[in-house]
């Protein structure tokens, strides 16, 4: 297989990447592995691609690398992202019952037969640079034994290659969370709301309500509401503390009238549990907001638990909405996550703003916000029939390995045609998919100023 070029800085050195070969190599051997990659940084430092280092035991494993090799991974998207922000290994059990929002390629490892996946990372030492070893498994992992072994060969191999420079990382999760952001929070814009926010809500002046408006400026929660619902919400919002461990939300409780709370010291993360138990799949970060609603995004198939929890000690703002402010409150801020859309481009982009509660109009200008010129739905649906054939093929055909071959392939690249559209269609002019779009897709030019929020 052919490297890849992807703009890796550790991909040029070739002493580094013969170690990195023969920890793949020798790792995956000892532990079952079936397919095993290695990504690092982009040279801008923005996201994690492909080194060019990998292996495979089989076709499906081939595959599943050469039609995912030019996907990139920004920090907490997928394993490969997590691993690289919380520096920490990585382990799920079972990939294919994941949520994109957890494991992006999770379809893509269920065509390919694959099922466990591990994450290592690898450092050199006097610098941050990681490369994540990423390994999948043909079977579900059902004990942590498997994770041990991988570091104890990888140790190993590091050992015998005297590349004394790279290690595993022992660190814990960095709890520093956004200077940027932290240093709002010691603003003396911050210091008045603060003082405001903090008297109780029967006692506030007009001033107070003053102060704790200048602040809301800072935070894109409140960046597109009109002045007089900022000023209402300011005066009933109050400041929360937890401590490490605290637990805000669970995804088994019932939705109700949940409130929204924007970070401004600290860090929470989604926690998700599986056989192997909890870790961690997004995090929250100051500055952003997070509610009960945002659980919806990460329980896959098969309804994983996932809850809402303090990581370090945390503030927030809370705010409650008040009834006769929901119906707007949903225009102005919601989607709030690119992921809230994607659910949904399996459907009609009407049936995607009813199932949000918002109009089509609404949801247009959301699209506009993100990049995207044209929904979906349609292409998403036509490949989704075209894999369908070529899988009834496949049964058929199951006696001819050459023509079995051909037809993985071509389902394994409309799979991977499938996940970019639900990534990133910025740019998008249909593709290979120019007929399949009508009116209702396309999404236009803005007619006016957009109103809606993003984080």
């Amino acid at each position: 297989m052919s490297k890849v070029s992807c703009g890796a800085a550790v991909a040029n050195d070739e002493r580094v990447m013969l170690v990195v070969r023969e920890i793949l190599r020798e790792v995956a051997k000892a532990c079952g592995f079936s397919h095993g990659e290695a990504l690092a940084p982009r040279q801008d430092g923005h996201c994690l691609v492909q080194t060019g280092a990998s292996w495979q035991r089989d076709l499906g494993a081939e595959l599943f690398y050469t039609y995912s090799s030019d996907l990139i991974f920004p920090p907490n998207v997928g394993v490969p992202g997590r691993c690289w922000k919380l520096r920490q290994t990585q382990m799920h059990s079972d990939v294919t019952v994941l949520p994109p929002t957890v494991f992006l390629r999770a379809e893509m490892a269920l065509k390919a037969g694959l099922r466990g996946c591990v994450a290592i990372p690898i450092q050199a030492k006097g610098s941050s640079d990681l490369i994540i070893m990423l390994y999948l498994t043909p079977k579900p992992i059902t004990g942590q034994e498997i994770i041990f072994k991988a570091l104890e060969v990888t140790r190993e191999v590091l050992a015998r290659s005297g590349e004394g420079s790279m290690t595993i990382p022992q660190a814990a999760l960095d709890t520093g969370g956004s200077p940027g952001l932290n240093s709002i929070a010691q603003s003396r814009s911050w210091l008045k709301c603060e003082i405001a926010v903090g008297k109780p809500v029967a006692s506030r002046t007009a001033a107070d309500v003053d102060d704790a408006v200048k602040f809301t400026r800072k935070l894109d929660f409140f960046k597109h509401m009109p002045e007089s619902t900022r000023e209402e919400l300011c005066r009933h919002m109050t400041i929360v503390s937890q401590p490490p461990g605290a637990v805000l939300d669970r995804s088994t409780e019932a939705q109700g009238n949940q409130p929204w709370r924007v970070v401004f010291l600290g860090r929470l993360a989604v926690i998700s549990s599986d056989v192997l138990g909890p870790y961690p799949v997004w995090f929250f970060e100051p500055g952003q907001t997070f509610a009960r609603s945002y659980l919806n995004l990460f329980v896959g198939k098969v309804g994983l638990r996932t809850h809402i929890e303090a990581l370090t000690a945390v503030r927030y703002l809370e705010l409650n909405i008040p009834p006769h402010l929901a119906p707007e409150f949903k225009v102005w801020t919601r989607p709030l996550w690119y992921e809230e859309l994607a659910q949904y481009f399996h459907v009609s982009i009407n049936e995607a703003a009813e199932a949000l509660g918002i109009c089509p109009s609404a949801i247009k200008r959301v699209c506009r916000r993100h990049g995207l010129s044209r929904w979906p739905h349609r292409r998403i649906i036509s490949i989704e029939r075209s894999i369908g054939t070529l899988e009834s093929k496949l049964e058929a055909d199951e006696g001819d390995p050459v023509v079995s071959a051909g037809l993985r392939t071509e389902v394994m690249e409309l799979v991977r045609n499938k996940i970019l559209s639900r990534c990133n269609l910025s740019g998008s002019d249909g593709g290979a998919f120019p007929d399949l779009f009508d009116d209702e897709d396309r999404i236009g030019p803005p007619r006016k100023r957009c109103t809606l929020n993003h984080q």
